[in-house]
């Protein structure tokens, strides 16, 4: 499970690989889930019975189940703002063209405007 884990946190998407993802995302979500359930339910039955024992096992299987909620949400975070951070650099990189055709553009107008200035008499004054 921790090698698929890190394959997806370095690999590139495709398709097939973000439905895999998902996958195994929702997976560990449940398990995280049902840990920090299952350490809820041991804390609640050792406090009926005041086993001081069981109630520091169902606080670590808690906090584990926690770990792992915590650390699927943060990786499906930080996978939509990788996307946002692209989605960004791409409309960046249009303002850049669209920038540099207007300066283009600019130029030749100047161009223009001088070429028409050195064609125009000059005049006496």
């Amino acid at each position: 499970m921790k090698r698929i884990l890190s394959k997806m946190l370095t690999s590139k998407a495709d398709i097939s690989t973000i439905k895999e993802q998902k996958w195994v995302l929702n997976t560990v979500m449940i398990i995280g889930g049902f840990l920090v359930g299952a350490g809820v339910a041991d804390c609640v039955m050792s406090i009926n019975e005041l086993d001081i024992d069981q109630l520091a096992r169902g606080l670590t299987i808690f906090s584990a189940g926690l770990t792992v909620v915590v650390l699927v949400d943060n990786t499906k975070a930080q996978k939509a703002t990788e996307k946002i951070q692209q989605q960004t650099q791409l409309q960046l990189k249009n303002i850049e063209k669209q920038l540099e055709a207007i300066c283009r553009s600019q130029q030749l107008t100047e161009m223009e405007v001088q070429e028409i200035r050195s064609c125009l008499p000059k005049r006496n004054s």
